[in-house]
């Protein structure tokens, strides 16, 4: 369909409307889901999914997935290569770059992983973080791994607890570095 040159009022569109709603096709798993919810009891967790379909930001991960991901809480700290595997599956999920998958991994084991995002990753080396959704996801891996090793050093010789580090990276850098400056290949993703 064309965009016309002029802004048009939908009441002054002479044809068929319905015809606008035959090419609706946002987020469409959720949507069925949200549309049929009938006398459903609003919950925080129902309320998050209505807020996660209004920013397209909804991820669909499946259950083998999910249950890969439940086996990294037996994991011990130090041994976060073992879930290279997982990150990957991970990284391959439509809607889920390394920011959000190591937010996952936290989460699920806060001993052996935390969270990587363009403030943390700045504190730690004094650089822009390197990585783009284009870039290659065994990259991704490789250089989340990295990371995980120097915060662990960085813990060791500071005397600082691992399961809070990536919280205290964050709000380092936003104090001691400022703001981020945004490139245009980043300025779609918001970052926590």
């Amino acid at each position: 369909m064309k965009i016309a040159a002029t802004l048009m009022k939908v009441t002054d569109f002479d044809g068929q409307l319905n015809q606008f709603l035959v090419q609706y096709s946002y987020q469409p798993n959720l949507t069925n889901y949200l549309d049929h919810l009938n006398e459903a009891r609003f919950s925080q967790s129902l309320l998050n999914e209505v807020v996660l379909w209004k920013v397209n930001r909804f991820v669909r991960i499946e259950a083998e997935l999910l249950n890969l991901i439940d086996g990294l809480a037996a994991l011990n700290a130090g041994e976060h290569r073992q879930a290279e595997g997982v990150l990957l599956a991970l990284l391959e999920t439509r809607g889920i770059d390394l920011s959000m998958a190591s937010t996952i991994l936290r989460f699920r084991n806060p001993s052996v992983f935390q969270i990587i995002d363009r403030h943390a990753y700045r504190s730690v080396y004094d650089d822009h973080y390197p990585l783009y959704p284009c870039s290659p996801p065994a990259r991704k891996v490789f250089c989340y791994f990295d990371y995980i090793d120097e915060l662990i050093r960085l813990c060791q010789q500071r005397h600082l607890a691992f399961i809070t580090i990536d919280r205290l990276l964050y709000e380092f850098d936003k104090k001691i570095n400022g703001g981020l400056r945004k490139s245009a290949s980043l300025r779609s993703g918001a970052r926590r």
